[in-house]
């Protein structure tokens, strides 16, 4: 557990750094730029932290800590790993900068789970966007397409029972022996997965081939001399600017 807290702590140490001596700058023109949205009441805590980050974009970015009357969304925003370093031992204010890092984290996992969305963007898009136009009046039909149950209940005890047998499953191979050669030993006193190396796969017949015609055709090529007849035919260099320029 001490070796888990240190690896913990100098995690968040380099966290810190990192964003604070660089990715902070981009964090203004970020919430200046974007606007997140969120269907889901279950993830307010988190667009309620965006809202106050927003806020404090134009405050002085030496002050330290959140005023003490400003309300700062701690419960499904801060981790528990991350509480000590965010709360001050003393005062009991939150600090700007780990707070900032954990919403930035929070927002991140929201996004891949399109909890929260980028109104106006693609990929990140309004998850409702990508259902069908009928879809509210013709469930029944596209759950049938994709093979899943309307009762949501039936769903996740379908996957609690898969996942049990894929573990039933994994616990016999590690008992018997036959898991491939994964095993668990222990190193510096903790669990440690031991996974054995993979053996260096074949060439596949396809790529020996075009590389054996490539060589056939034009020999032994040299990095720089395709550089510079890409250039001579797209004039791609022309696309890149100088800072001298600007």
């Amino acid at each position: 557990m001490a070796t888990e807290r240190v690896v913990a702590e100098r995690v968040r140490y380099q966290l810190r750094g990192s964003y604070s001596h660089h990715y902070r700058r981009m964090l203004a023109p970020l919430l200046a730029t974007l606007r997140f949205r969120c269907n889901n009441r279950d993830y307010r805590p988190v667009m309620d932290a965006i809202e106050l980050l927003a806020r404090y974009t134009d405050a002085d970015r030496a002050q330290r800590f959140y005023a003490p009357a400003v309300h700062v969304p701690v419960a499904g925003v801060v981790p528990k790993a991350w509480q000590d370093a965010v709360t001050d031992q003393e005062s009991g204010r939150i600090e700007r900068i780990p707070y900032e890092l954990c919403v930035l984290i929070a927002l991140r996992e929201a996004l891949r789970r399109r909890e929260i969305y980028v109104e106006g963007a693609g990929r990140w898009r309004d998850p409702d966007e990508d259902l069908p136009g009928d879809f509210d009046d013709n469930r029944d039909v596209h759950y049938a397409e994709l093979g899943k149950p309307m009762d949501a209940a039936a769903f996740t005890e379908d996957l609690r029972a898969r996942h049990r047998e894929a573990l039933d499953r994994l616990n016999g191979a590690m008992t018997n022996g036959t898991a491939g050669g994964v095993r668990i030993i222990t190193r510096h006193g903790q669990p440690w997965i031991s996974v054995p190396k993979l053996d260096k796969l074949p060439e596949p017949a396809n790529l020996g081939a075009l590389k054996a015609e490539v060589a056939r055709r034009w020999g032994t090529l040299d990095l720089l001399d395709i550089l510079k007849d890409t250039a001579f035919l797209t004039d791609f260099t022309d696309e890149f600017v100088s800072v001298a320029a600007a």
